[in-house]
């Protein structure tokens, strides 16, 4: 009896000699670095710029820091001193900060006395948080010092 109309099931038997090489030269290509570098290089230049640059961006904004707090100190301590008012005070602080930075930080200082003779100097700026020309956020430091004549 034949079996018509019905599909033979075929086992595949041994591959070929040319088939089996032909699958271990396409391995061999797959498993290669060939040109490997010419990919890499830009996905890690892109990484070690990126940190560079937010390197450099921390360090701007810790030296900006910085500064607004030595202007308020200073400007605090000159207000301190004999004869001088807490108002002589914020304009010292503002006027450091416009020395150091221009009129870039739009810096604004007050200056306040409390009851037990310390000065208080509040120096409030614009902090750029990226680059020196991008987008800015608020920054508000403190300096304080003892009054001179309430000793």
């Amino acid at each position: 009896m034949k079996n018509i109309g019905r599909r033979h099931r075929v086992t595949p038997g041994p591959a070929p000699a040319r088939h089996r090489a032909a699958q271990r030269r396409l391995l061999r290509r797959l498993r290669a670095d060939d040109g490997a570098a010419v990919a890499e290089f830009p996905m890690v230049a892109v990484l070690i710029v990126m940190i560079g640059l937010l390197i450099v961006q921390a360090a701007l904004i810790v030296h900006t820091r910085n500064t607004l707090v030595d202007a308020a100190v200073q400007g605090a301590h000159h207000a301190a001193l004999v004869g001088s008012t807490p108002q002589d005070g914020a304009e010292r602080a503002e006027r450091l900060i416009d020395e150091r930075f221009g009129n870039g930080l739009d810096a604004a200082a007050t200056a306040t006395q409390s009851a037990d003779g310390t000065i208080h100097v509040h120096v409030t700026a614009t902090l750029p948080l990226v680059g020196l020309y991008g987008p800015s956020g608020t920054l508000s430091v403190a300096g304080r010092a003892l009054d001179e004549e309430s000793m």
